[in-house]
């Protein structure tokens, strides 16, 4: 049985890139940039005004205060979109906006609280300081600077920054396909009616949802039953369509477990099974060609962190999202957390703060079966094995649980 480190060493070294391809950047929200892109024009274009207010030659106003003010000449106005195309001479001022293009022989800008305007004359209350509130071409974002990299999440802050630039349409990874299959007698599609010690089979509606929330195109091809000829019949089907083929249940040593049977039968190379974690220890990952097949245990609760801590890295090495593995935290136990005798126990658990520092507070029942833990939790607790239970107000380290990547 390998080490978590081990088994996350093997699935992040299996070759898995997907293809790429150009789409609308009004498309393209959750979508992972396949190459850089750079900035077709500096930010801003031009000099342009942070106030509203007048634009001056600073020196005329250096005499300018509350009790002797200065009185300029109003010869035209620079307006958003509409820049002033004349000269100031000395001794005389434009009104400007915010964000309005800022004359090059002009220096200063009055806000209009500092002002006083009279007719065609505006009096200055406060002296201008040559470049203040202009806001210089180029000084947020340089031409050519590389804006985003490979592996960038388009979030809706990025789609509206590169639409800033009119960009149409922007290279992107391509949605890997996944294939979910479930498996069990005793599991039943949601909305059924349930009779004796059947089971809704919650753990395809995560994987569908989650993995779509990753980046991928996602596809339920159903539950199987506890049979070989059936289950190799809905694998081959979602092998086929599928990238990436994840299953739940059927991976312990039961007599009613048979997916190791039917990968091995189709030809799988099978990369390992069995992490010493907990939950999810009885996980498999097998190589298809080009493809990969992860078979998670059918305790929803295993799904969930399995997929937290095997298939999110997976999904980030191949979208090239760096780091590969979500930062871990530092901090302080609220509550005595358990700890498993011989392997790292991922505890589901609420953080939050308390006078600047972070606490993690372990939830209560911490089986596999317990599905409301994840349904609770923003954060797993990494938990290294012992005999005794990790004191209350013990350092730790902390997995934050997010859905997407």
């Amino acid at each position: 049985m390998l080490t978590y480190e081990e088994a996350l060493r093997k699935i992040l070294e299996c070759p898995f890139t997907p293809t790429t391809e150009r789409v609308p950047l009004m498309d393209s929200e959750g979508r992972y940039l396949s190459e850089s892109i750079a900035a077709p024009w500096p930010l801003p274009r031009f000099d342009n005004s942070a106030m509203d207010g007048f634009a001056v030659h600073a020196r005329d106003t250096r005499e300018a205060g509350l009790t002797c003010p200065v009185t300029l000449d109003i010869v035209g106005e620079s307006a958003a979109g509409a820049a002033f195309d004349g000269k100031c001479a000395e001794g005389s001022a434009i009104r400007i906006s915010t964000g309005a293009e800022m004359p090059d022989h002009l220096d200063g800008i009055v806000p209009i609280e500092k002002c006083e305007v009279e007719g065609e004359k505006v009096k200055i209350f406060k002296a201008a300081t040559s470049g203040q509130y202009i806001r210089r071409r180029g000084e947020d974002v340089a031409e050519s600077h590389a804006l985003f990299g490979v592996g960038t999440k388009v979030s809706p802050a990025v789609l509206s920054f590169l639409a800033s630039y009119n960009i149409e349409d922007i290279p992107v990874f391509v949605r890997p396909k996944v294939a979910i299959l479930s498996s069990g007698d005793e599991i039943r599609p949601f909305g059924s009616e349930l009779t004796g010690s059947q089971i809704v089979g919650s753990s395809s509606y995560y994987l569908e949802r989650e993995l779509a929330a990753c980046g991928c195109e996602t596809r339920d091809f159903g539950i199987s039953p506890d049979n070989v000829d059936a289950y190799t019949a809905m694998f081959e089907e979602a092998l086929s369509w599928g990238d990436i083929v994840v299953t739940t249940a059927g991976v312990s040593m039961g007599e009613h477990d048979v997916v190791g049977n039917v990968t091995e039968k189709l030809g799988g190379e099978l990369l390992f099974w069995k992490a010493a974690i907990r939950p999810g220890k009885p996980i498999m990952v097998t190589r298809f060609g080009d493809k990969i097949h992860f078979g998670l245990p059918g305790n929803p609760v295993s799904t969930c962190c399995n997929t937290e801590v095997f298939l999110k890295p997976f999904l980030r090495r191949a979208f090239n999202c760096e780091p590969y593995l979500v930062p871990r935290m530092n901090v302080k136990l609220a509550d005595a957390c358990p700890r498993d005798k011989s392997r790292l126990f991922f505890v589901y658990s609420l953080a939050y703060l308390e006078d600047g520092e972070t606490f993690l507070r372990p939830l209560s029942k911490q089986s596999s079966g317990n599905l409301y833990n994840p349904a609770q939790a923003n954060a797993l607790a990494v938990i290294e094995p012992g005999d005794k239970d990790a004191p209350k107000k013990s350092m730790i380290e902390m997995i934050p649980i997010r859905c997407g990547l």
